[in-house]
């Protein structure tokens, strides 16, 4: 009777491990992990700056909303004013030669930089995680690519006769979030806006690249969600 209770008690355990085994199997890599992204509103405001242009450095302000279908897709809109400008060394010093050489009270390099940017923007995560150091946690970061097209206009300085200001506008860039809580995160991003434009009347018309530093606060609702 013992051994034949023993064979019964094998026989009963065994399906249970196996099942046990199954689920294991099955079970997901991360579980009840948090969804800082699907289903919720980006709301952003940011600042930036122009950086490697050759004639003008320019300061720009923006606004974006996104949603997020998924944790690792979203998309939105942005609108950014680049209107604030400051010359160049360069722009400076060929301003100074030519007061010297052709007129010493009006000569002005003429040339151009961003202005209005309205763009519809999509952004991809292909990496996103906790921050642990020596176990402790310290928040959730992720890195994300930026693709956007819309419309842009161009700001024409000390320029007789400027061609017309309404262009097409291209978005290419990347950066990260830094999520110190749930419900808000701290952005770093290089986005460059490509432009058909004159950068000064000498030169010719061309796409040019205006990469822009920016710096934002995102503001994320409703509350986080958490998978399986």
């Amino acid at each position: 009777m013992k051994r034949l209770a023993l064979i019964l008690g094998l026989l009963m355990i065994a399906p249970a491990a196996a099942a046990q085994e199954g689920g294991l199997t099955d079970a997901p890599a991360v579980r009840y992990q948090n969804l800082m992204r699907k289903g919720r509103h980006e709301l952003t405001p940011a600042f930036g700056v122009t950086v490697g242009k050759s004639y003008v450095t320019n300061l720009m302000f923006q606004a974006g909303y996104q949603y997020h279908f998924l944790d690792w897709l979203s998309a939105g809109l942005e609108i950014g004013y680049a209107g604030v400008g400051f010359k160049t060394a360069l722009t400076k010093n060929i301003e100074e030669e030519g007061r010297r050489t052709e007129d010493p009270n009006t000569y002005r390099v003429a040339r151009s930089s961003l202005g209005l940017l309205a763009l519809a923007k999509m952004s991809i995560v292909p990496l996103g995680g906790k921050l642990v150091l020596g176990g402790r946690y310290l928040g959730y970061a992720d890195f994300h690519i930026n693709l956007g097209v819309g419309l842009a206009t161009i700001n024409y300085k000390d320029w007789e006769n400027p061609p017309g200001g309404m262009t097409v506008g291209v978005l290419v860039g990347g950066g990260v979030r830094y999520f110190p809580i749930k419900l808000m995160s701290i952005n770093l991003s290089i986005n460059d806006y490509m432009v058909p434009r004159k950068e000064v009347k000498s030169a010719p018309s061309k796409m040019t690249q205006n990469p822009v530093v920016m710096l934002g606060l995102s503001f994320f609702l409703p509350q986080v969600k958490r998978g399986f």
